[in-house]
This record gives structure tokens, sequence and C-alpha cells, in this order.
């Protein structure tokens, strides 16, 4: 895993202890917030986003290949927005772990 990954498991580690006992299917809740949290960051519309969560979806997307697409959007609304993505979550995840207390 990359250093950012770890740092990232590392701060939903001290939020949340043990993520063992977690599935990937219960990543996306938390996941679906944040995807969410930057839709409308961006400008997106509610209606829209009501229109796309209601879609059928013809097949079950690949996990690798969902993480991929993600990434790129990211990356694309990073650059429009002038805004170094990783340094972006570096900055974060170095406030957070710093913040949080060690104990958990």
């Amino acid at each position: 895993m990359s250093e950012i990954q770890n740092k990232a498991v590392a701060l939903a580690t001290q939020n949340e202890g043990n993520l063992t006992s977690q599935s990937a299917a219960g990543r996306a809740l938390p996941y679906l917030e944040s995807a969410l949290n930057l839709y409308f960051a961006l400008g997106g519309d509610q209606a829209q986003a009501v229109v796309l969560a209601g879609a059928e979806r013809s097949q079950t997307p690949r996990v690798d290949v969902s993480v991929a697409d993600v990434m790129v959007e990211i990356a694309v609304a990073s650059h429009l927005s002038d805004i170094d993505m990783i340094q972006a979550t570096y900055n974060r995840l170095d406030f957070e772990l710093m913040s949080l207390p060690r104990d958990r």
C-alpha cells in the first residue's frame, strides 16, 4: 500500500476503531457521503444526484475499475480547482492524525 493509503487507513482506525470486522460493502455509505460532498462542492445539482442514485445499473461494477474511475475524476476536479489532490490529502491526514488521541 502507498504511504497515503496507509495514513488514511490509520485515520479511519483512530476514528472508528478496528476495521478488520468491516466489509468493503460496509464502507459504501461513508464513501457515498464523501462523494456527494465533492459532487456538491463542485456545483452538483441535488435533483440530478437523486436521478443518478436511482438509476438502474446494467451490471455490478468491479471495485478496481470503479476506484480507478473515481481517482481519474478526483484528479480532474483537483486540476480544474487548481488543487494538488495528494498534497490536500496529506494536509488533512497529517492534521487529523496529529490531533486525535493515540490511545484508541
